[in-house]
């Protein structure tokens, strides 16, 4: 037995019938119960819940191994196992005109110029970190810039050959003598120092979110529009994305699946998804979302974090249903060319979920939801029944979570606190929340 999938049998086996009971109670009522239980921190960073604990694992403007500093605005991340460590890659949601005071740089014109083509566009100062931890301990082994000079690096995903695809949220017009943006980048965890940036072009240039694969290797995409789509890329190759066909999704009979003015979409109930070509990958202006409901691609509402659980790909659309609160969407492929799709989630209760957007799955099989909104962000689990328990409250700022990932080994989870430029470890008995 692999020994994450001990450590996943070790969490299940003692909540086998432990959640029959809490399904029974009302999601308000239970959420209500849970979040009259978080402890207050003294630290003023997290509200959790008394059975975890947290740890401060990176913070921004500290000094990195290499010597540079830890970026700003920390967002989406993945979790690999890379030898004895564990490998955390994290994004940086950073444009120009956040400062370069919030970059990796000290010195950025001298330092920028010295790396050469490992920067990939002067002006920008996106990109990634990766920290090396120990695996038992968690403690930082260290910490360097992983990708440099990308622009507003927002989710991401991992690939089945265990890299991290980091995706630029950017769709600034192409412009002479400008590096243009709104690309996919590939960063590999077992190598050391910077990444060479390559743009995948043939993945799309538009308002990249996120991106999980299924089975078949395909890969689906998120656009965060208020009108945005979800793609699908086949690769024309395994193990490499400079080449293939991207595609819109398409719900069969439905020309628009927010739910904004009336529930039109049934939840849980099933509906063909078929895909639309999209032939003009790399568009100068941002039009690709254009092109594709023009020949039948069905809009969503704010499509961001994506995630691939057994067979089904799930999709945080973070502004649908009627409240605007969120919806969650379960994609399956059948098979390479048939899929099916539903609503599987949509927030109906003012007193939960709230703008859902980053999300997981965790070792026991739930889903683990990021808020992202300007009331109060929280950190929430979701039970394949679709009952939300709470797991974490910021009250001290107004930070998204963001970036939640698992460790490959164990019950550890990350996370980040995008505003606080924060990246944690939470851990404990998890089986004392989950319901």
């Amino acid at each position: 037995m692999k020994r994450r999938d001990f450590f996943i049998l070790s969490s299940l086996l003692p909540l086998m019938g432990f959640g029959k009971t809490l399904a029974s109670l009302s999601p308000a009522k239970e959420n209500s119960k849970i979040r009259n239980k978080l402890n207050k921190d003294i630290n003023g960073i997290l509200d959790l819940h008394p059975s975890l604990q947290y740890k401060l694992i990176s913070n921004q403007g500290t000094e990195m191994s290499d010597g540079f500093k830890v970026p700003a605005l920390a967002d989406g991340m993945g979790a690999f196992l890379v030898g004895e460590n564990i490998v955390l890659i994290r994004n940086h949601e950073l444009i120009p005109s956040d400062g370069m005071h919030r970059s990796a740089f000290q010195d950025p014109s001298s330092q920028i110029k010295k790396l050469g083509n490992k920067h990939y566009d002067k002006d920008s100062i996106g990109g990634t970190t990766s920290i090396i931890l120990n695996q038992t301990s968690k403690e930082v082994v260290s910490e360097y810039l992983s990708l440099s000079g990308t622009r507003n690096n927002c989710a991401g995903g991992i690939t089945p050959w265990n890299t991290w695809l980091s995706c630029e949220e950017d769709i600034s017009k192409k412009r002479k003598n400008k590096i243009p943006h709104g690309y996919v980048f590939e960063v590999d965890p077992k190598k050391r120092g910077l990444e060479k940036p390559v743009p995948l072009k043939a993945m799309g240039r538009f308002n990249h979110e996120a991106v999980a694969f299924d089975k078949f290797y395909h890969a689906y995409l998120t656009e965060d529009r208020k009108d945005g789509l979800i793609y699908k890329f086949i690769p024309h190759n395994y193990n490499s994305l400079l080449s293939g066909e991207l595609y819109a999704l398409n719900i069969e009979g439905f020309k628009d699946s927010r739910n904004w003015k009336n529930s039109t979409i049934a939840q849980n109930k099933r509906y063909i998804a078929n895909w639309v070509r999209i032939n003009d990958n790399d568009p100068i202006k941002d039009t690709m979302r254009h092109e594709g409901m023009k020949n039948g691609a069905t809009p969503f509402a704010r499509p961001e974090g994506i995630v691939r659980s057994n067979d089904s790909i799930y999709i945080c659309c973070t502004t649908g249903g009627v409240l605007k609160k969120g919806q969650i969407w379960k994609l399956t492929p059948i098979t390479s060319k048939r899929s099916i799709i539903e609503l599987w989630y949509e927030v109906i209760d003012e007193k939960s979920i709230n703008m859902p957007d980053n999300l997981t799955v965790a070792p026991w099989g739930d889903l683990i939801v990021c808020e992202d909104n300007s009331d109060l962000n929280r950190l929430w689990g979701i039970n394949p029944l679709g009952k939300p328990y709470l797991i974490a409250e910021n009250n001290y700022t107004g930070s998204e979570f963001a970036g939640v990932c698992f460790s490959p080994v164990d019950n550890t989870m990350f996370v980040n606190l995008q505003s606080n430029g924060m990246t944690l470890s939470i851990d404990g008995r998890w089986r004392d929340l989950i319901i």
